[in-house]
């Protein structure tokens, strides 16, 4: 109780759960659990992979490739280099969620809300590749007519004693897109999936005995009116789609990966409650 006719209830949740692959049966090196694909190719599926001292939940797929320092390698006319060695994406767990949970009532009047606050994990997104690929997201509208160069080191030695100088050789801004966002190479359409949600609200009143006594509904004890929200919005780095997704494998729902899935849908109401 904050003050006389006020009062506020809150409650906090805290969940935090990592699980470390301590040894596999049989010596083996590592476990394939599930994977996930939009098309019937080895280079086009994200492999739920479990390893000796990796975590449940480790994500592998294939990219570009790479030098010591993590830089994109191009060749001399500009374009990635394709590798298609599985390397492991991340983990699509979070560190931690947390629930904070609200409500507040002054006289007749009361408002809740519960916020939902996930930190870390990856989504591999399908709608990333190929919208991307397509030309159809804003993260393509750049397209000087000069073309674009990636952000990537050139190989100006030889294979055995490489020397690697910045790229400076620009290719279409089509091709560009196309090779970075290409569905053959998930490395380079993952998510950070924290995001802070608004999972719902409610703001009400409450009408009581005495206020509806003089009306039709005078042998109702009270009557509660309630505009009411659920799925509301997120704050997250996903721009395209609602960060919580999973992906249909057959029987299966994986998460860690989109699969071009349906919008969630987000509902407005009003909620009568009538007690006699």
């Amino acid at each position: 109780v904050l003050r006389k006719n006020l009062r506020w209830n809150s409650s906090i949740n805290f969940s935090r759960n990592t699980a470390i692959v301590e040894s596999l049966p049989d010596g083996a090196k590592q476990l394939t659990l599930a994977f996930a694909r939009v098309y019937d190719s080895p280079n086009q599926t994200v492999y739920y992979i479990a390893t000796e001292g990796g975590k449940v939940g480790d994500l592998w797929g294939t990219g570009y490739l790479k030098n010591n320092d993590g830089q994109f390698i191009v060749d001399d006319g500009g374009n990635l280099i394709a590798d298609n060695s599985l390397r492991k994406l991340g983990n699509y767990n979070p560190d931690f969620m947390l629930g904070f949970n609200n409500s507040f009532r002054y006289k007749q009047f009361d408002f809740g809300f519960l916020l939902d606050w996930r930190q870390g994990g990856i989504l591999v997104s399908r709608t990333l590749a190929l919208a991307g690929v397509a030309g159809q997201l804003k993260e393509t509208e750049n397209r000087p007519t000069d073309g674009l160069a990636f952000d990537a080191v050139v190989n100006t030695g030889t294979t055995a004693n490489p020397i690697f100088t910045q790229n400076t050789k620009k290719i279409p801004a089509e091709s560009y897109y196309r090779q970075f966002y290409d569905r053959n190479h998930e490395e380079n359409n993952t998510y950070n999936n924290s995001y802070v949600k608004l999972r719902q609200f409610n703001i009400g009143y409450t009408f009581n005995k005495v206020a509806l006594s003089k009306t039709f509904l005078k042998d109702v004890q009270n009557l509660k009116l309630s505009f009411v929200g659920s799925n509301v919005f997120a704050l997250s780095e996903i721009p395209h789609f609602d960060p919580e997704q999973l992906a249909l494998q057959g029987n299966k729902f994986l998460n860690g990966t989109e699969d071009m899935s349906y919008p969630s849908a987000r509902s407005f109401g009003l909620s009568l409650g009538v007690n006699f």
